[in-house]
């Protein structure tokens, strides 16, 4: 019986080693994609996105290919900084030399076949942050003021003309559910140019303040009317107003109706030709306005006797 499953064993073996051997000796084709390093000097910024990746195809010997695949790191690594610039380089080149080929193994397809190296001198800039956060919150809460980023900017090097075209930096898009309390943590910063634009920062610190939402009523708000004349006065209609705020229960029972600024410009009513006019409000920081009423003034301006 150990006998029988010995001869069978290396029956087996032998048969595999020879299928092996024979599907090795076909012709075969691969898929292979080399990531590319970009190496700079501290005074270079390219101005051109460079590929991450060149994609090649290539046919051989299953023998050949296979030494292709057992390779450990294929990474090339692309030294610019001797390059003139404009340059093109010709990826076929480097290619053989990554991938150690055989005179067997032809390539099939390489993309790109090029790749074109610009670079302009390094400039920075400072740019604020865009937050792309979502917090979903429970029934009954919401945000009070606005979202905290620490820092609120960042600083990006890279070409002079493409700094003039960064507005801000985003954070990575990031979704938080059942929110119904204070929070705070860190956020990555959205890196998507990074063959082009350096960001002296990987994340930043985020702060949200919740509370339970609320609405409060103020009546009988006084108007200020601004910039009038020595020999003239106005009448509003009506002298007085009601608003509604919104926002945090702490933040609304400490808001009394002085905290509240109504004004009305002179020169609006002068300008007017319709007969009425809308009121400037300035209402404390983290709330929200609600409604006003009413929404327009009606007014008499008189001379002063």
């Amino acid at each position: 019986m150990n006998k029988n499953l010995r001869i069978f064993l290396l029956s087996l073996i032998f048969a595999s080693a020879l299928w092996l051997y024979i599907s090795l000796n076909l012709s075969y084709s691969l898929d292979v994609s080399i990531p590319i390093e970009i190496l700079t000097t501290k005074s270079q910024a390219l101005t051109e996105e460079i590929p991450n990746t060149i994609d090649v195809k290539v046919k051989g010997k299953g023998w050949d290919l296979l030494n292709i695949l057992i390779s450990k790191d294929l990474k090339y690594s692309l030294d610019i900084s001797k390059l003139k610039k404009d340059s093109k380089i010709i990826t076929e080149q480097f290619v053989n030399e990554r991938l150690n080929l055989q005179q067997s193994v032809s390539i099939l397809e390489i993309n790109p076949d090029t790749i074109s190296i610009n670079f302009d001198k390094v400039f920075e800039k400072l740019v604020p942050l865009k937050n792309n956060m979502v917090l979903n919150l429970k029934e009954g809460y919401s945000i009070v003021g606005n979202p905290v980023l620490i820092p609120d900017s960042v600083k990006i090097q890279g070409a002079s003309y493409l700094l003039n075209k960064i507005k801000f930096i985003p954070t990575e898009a990031k979704v938080i559910n059942n929110v119904n309390s204070d929070i705070q943590g860190v956020v990555n910063i959205k890196d998507t140019l990074s063959n082009l634009i350096k960001v002296d920062l990987k994340q930043v610190n985020f702060r949200y303040k919740i509370q339970l939402s609320a609405e409060k009523n103020l009546e009988d708000l006084l108007i200020n009317v601004l910039n009038v004349p020595l020999d003239k006065e106005v009448l509003l209609i009506p002298p007085k107003l009601n608003v509604s705020l919104r926002g945090g229960v702490e933040q609304l029972s400490q808001i009394a109706p002085s905290d509240v600024i109504v004004n009305v410009e002179f020169g609006k009513l002068e300008n007017d030709t319709l007969g009425f006019v809308i009121p400037e409000l300035i209402i404390p920081d983290e709330t929200s306005l609600l409604k006003i009423e009413p929404q327009k003034l009606q007014y008499i301006i008189k001379s002063k006797q």
